[in-house]
């Protein structure tokens, strides 16, 4: 077996997603510990991001070939998460399209990172 030598920006990928996760989860531990008032829709998602988040980076980290996957599956679900937000916590109008914006954003954070892991991680054999 040959071990490839992880690429640094991978490495840097990796560590972004698990501050990504780290947030999403500390938004999780503070709304349960300290009695928020966050909806409960609101911290499932938190904890699905951070799931995502972490599978992404421990998925890049460790060079898995389904890691792109997860980053697709955290743009997705962070987006959906922000696309939420306005009936979820009614936001109002005006809030609406700086959300639409930033699920944008998120989606193409995602996507991006996907289609740069897909490049940069070595192919599994079948």
């Amino acid at each position: 077996m040959t071990s490839m030598r992880r690429p640094v920006s991978v490495t840097v990928l990796s560590v972004v997603f698990a501050l990504l996760a780290l947030n999403a989860w500390a938004q999780v531990v503070l709304a349960a510990s300290a009695g928020s008032g966050d909806p409960v829709g609101l911290v499932l998602f938190q904890t699905v991001v951070g799931g995502a988040a972490a599978a992404t980076s421990w998925g890049s980290w460790r060079m898995r070939s389904w890691s792109p996957h997860a980053a697709i599956a955290y743009g997705a679900v962070t987006a959906a998460m922000l696309l939420a937000l306005d009936p979820l916590l009614d936001l109002g109008p005006e809030a609406r399209s700086g959300l639409w914006s930033g699920a944008v954003v998120v989606l193409l954070l995602g996507s991006v990172a996907a289609w740069y892991l897909r490049r940069a991680l070595p192919r599994e054999r079948s």
